[in-house]
């Protein structure tokens, strides 16, 4: 089996980690990696079908800085397999690239380049990846200064700070007819996932990215930190994320691991771990599901009153239980929040974001 430290010339999860931050080219695949998998949370299409979706999808990534160009592989459907971004004037990096897109399954892409791209590079782009039967669908062109995204096909910039707004309302508010993709279901085929390490770094990474956030503020980044550390761990990891007073988070720790449909959560372990620090007053909980499918079975909803009333009797409240799932991240306080504390300020700030959709998973003990 291949070693992920070893792939990337590392000897420890430290070590990746720090080039993963500063976005070193020695790891590039593996943060794009990352990017897709939090672009692809809480996806509202199956298939990249017009030019708001592309753009909801890769806003939630790094941007092209001059120079680079970020491209998006998908399947017969426009469904996202894979995503890069590279120096356009690097070959060994295009063939990685082209390499990676056709081993994820790729057979048409998306293309976004930063404003400052000439015409003729884009176009020089197009052909190179259309050389190897990969037709660019369309191509973006982000502008940094305005921090707007803008379809070649539509010309019409969308801020990025608004997530892309839905199809209907761009609709009615641009007078504009929905510019539309010919629509054809995520399978990613990168194996990165299966190498020695890999669940061992991205569990780390999610800590390191957890710790000193802040619970209301940096939600999202919470999930999506959780959703790259545990979406493909092949057993169930049930961990508490510790806070202070503020919200800020003070420690992430995986107390459990299980089997690949259950695990079993001890209450005298839990209790434990809420009362090794002083500083603790508000907690979330998670776990992950092997199955991919985030929706939290019977005995989840059980488990996550047991762990209300214990956190409660020792006056700390129970923030949250996420779920991580392939495509998306559950959260009881979203969608059920009779199933933990009541925190007006928390609530309030999860209000506006998308309730999770999936199917029934097996029993989750207590």
């Amino acid at each position: 089996m291949n070693n992920l430290y070893e792939h990337f010339g590392c000897s420890s999860k430290e070590e990746l980690y720090q080039k993963v931050t500063k976005d070193d080219d020695s790891v590039r695949s593996l943060v794009d990696f990352i990017d897709f998998s939090k672009g692809q949370m809480n996806s509202k299409e199956v298939g990249i079908s017009s030019p708001q979706n592309f753009i909801e999808f890769v806003t939630k990534n790094k941007m092209p800085s001059k120079d680079e160009m970020v491209s998006v592989f998908c399947s017969t459907k426009n469904e996202p397999l894979h995503l890069s971004r590279y120096k356009l004037h690097d070959q060994d990096d295009l063939k990685r690239v082209l390499k990676e897109g056709l081993h994820a399954g790729g057979v048409s892409m998306f293309n976004l380049s930063n404003s400052s791209t000439s015409t003729e590079k884009e176009a020089e782009m197009i052909d190179y990846f259309k050389t190897f039967g990969v037709d660019v669908i369309d191509g973006f062109s982000y502008n940094e200064f305005s921090d707007t995204i803008t379809s070649s096909k539509e010309m019409i910039p969308y801020s990025r700070d608004k997530y892309a707004p839905s199809v209907d309302n761009v609709a009615e508010s641009e007078g504009h007819a929905e510019t539309a993709y010919n629509l054809t279901a995520y399978n990613l085929q990168n194996d990165i996932y299966t190498y020695q390490g890999f669940d061992e770094f991205t569990s780390f990474f999610a800590n390191q990215e957890i710790v000193g956030s802040h619970m209301l503020k940096d939600n999202t980044k919470v999930k999506k930190s959780l959703k790259v550390g545990y979406q493909y761990d092949w057993q169930e990891s049930f961990g508490v994320i510790a806070c202070d007073a503020d919200g800020k988070v003070v420690s992430v720790k995986e107390l459990f691991k299980g089997s690949p449909n259950a695990s079993i959560v001890d209450k005298k372990v839990f209790t434990k771990e809420l009362l090794s620090r002083e500083d603790v007053s508000k907690v979330a909980v998670f776990h992950n599901h092997p199955s991919g499918i985030p929706e939290p079975s019977a005995e989840d909803r059980n488990v996550t009153k047991g762990l209300k009333e214990i956190s409660e009797k020792l006056d700390v409240q129970l923030l949250d239980h996420f779920i991580v799932g392939k495509k998306n991240v559950y959260s009881f306080a979203n969608d059920i929040p009779e199933y933990v504390s009541s925190n007006g300020e928390y609530r309030k700030s999860i209000e506006k974001q998308p309730k999770a959709k999936g199917g029934k998973q097996h029993a989750f003990e207590m």
